[in-house]
Order: structure tokens, then sequence, then C-alpha cells
């Protein structure tokens, strides 16, 4: 068996119906937290105002609450192929261990952005990433509602991530702290 584990829209979009998913559950990352530290040049933002968008941030003491997926390993190349397409040049895909909400620990292949790439957003401080949000409009839309978006569903699967929070927070009420 294979698993992935998902933190943004690899959450709720369906995807792993096309690759035979065998189970969804809940699922835990420690040591990493969601981060706005990917810059969106296309969908969400554009080269010359770019949307702060969703990666990983290794962080010792923090976890990320999102879902395990698990595959048979027959399907292993179609999905890790259909996952670099999907995730670009901006990530690769590490195996890191998680932990299953029913309390089993396996490892799962997660997206984690490349540091050296040129999307690779640097570490702001929020009213940076606040006015990059308010700025951004690319293919998909502007980057508010990419922000809104994923704070909606991640509200409707039962997590409440304190760095979405905080962004969110910034956004509607110009609060930074």
């Amino acid at each position: 068996m294979m698993w992935v584990f998902g933190y943004g829209s690899l959450m709720w979009d369906d995807w792993e119906l096309n690759y035979g998913g065998l189970k969804h559950i809940k699922a835990i990352l420690y040591g990493y937290s969601r981060a706005f530290n990917k810059k969106s040049v296309k969908n969400w933002g554009s080269p010359k105002f770019a949307g702060p968008t969703l990666g990983l941030e290794k962080e010792d003491g923090e976890k990320c609450i999102g879902i395990a997926f698990e595959f048979s390993n027959n399907k292993k190349d179609d999905i890790l192929a259909y996952l670099k397409q999907r995730e670009g040049k901006s990530f690769k895909l590490e195996i890191l261990a998680i932990e299953l909400h029913d309390g089993q620990r396996v490892t799962a292949f997660t997206p984690v952005n490349v540091k050296n790439n040129a999307t690779y957003l640097e570490e702001k401080d929020i009213k940076q990433l606040t006015r990059m949000v308010k700025l951004a409009k690319g293919a998909n839309g502007n980057c508010f509602d990419y922000v809104k978006n994923l704070r909606d569903k991640l509200i409707d699967m039962g997590i409440k991530d304190r760095h979405v929070e905080k962004l969110w927070d910034s956004i509607i009420n110009g609060k930074s702290s």
C-alpha cells in the first residue's frame, strides 16, 4: 500500500477517485506547518503581483492536520506522475511519517516546497502577506478568494489552522497579532 498526505486542495477535490483511492482519513504530519510560502504568478497572482499560496514549512513543535489517502501499490507510478505534474517544479514529493486518525503510523508522499525554487516565498511578516493577497489576481481569480476558500474548506473539515486564521484575520480586520 502507498499513502499520500494532503494539506491543501488535495484534501477536497476528489482527485484520488481517478486513481482508485482505497480510503482517506484525517492525519497529522508532525514537525511541519502550513505556510503561505509559494508565490503564485499564474493561478492566484501575476509576475507583477504574486499571490502567496500554500506550502509546508518545517517547524519544530508544530503539526499539520490534513488527509491521508491510501492506494494500491500498482497505482504508484501513475499517482506520482500526476502529483509531480499537479504540484509542479516548486514542490518535491518527500516520504514523511504521519499519524492517522486511528493512531496508526505510516509514511506518505507529501508535497514540500523546494526552497531554492524561484517560486519559494521567503518569510514575510503578516502585513506583507496581507498586502500581497489584496493585490494579487491570476487566471483562477484573486488571491483573496483563494485564502477565503482555503479557510472555508478547512473549517468545513473541522480543521482550524493558526497560520491560515492569522492571515485571514489580518486580511479582514487588519490585525497582525
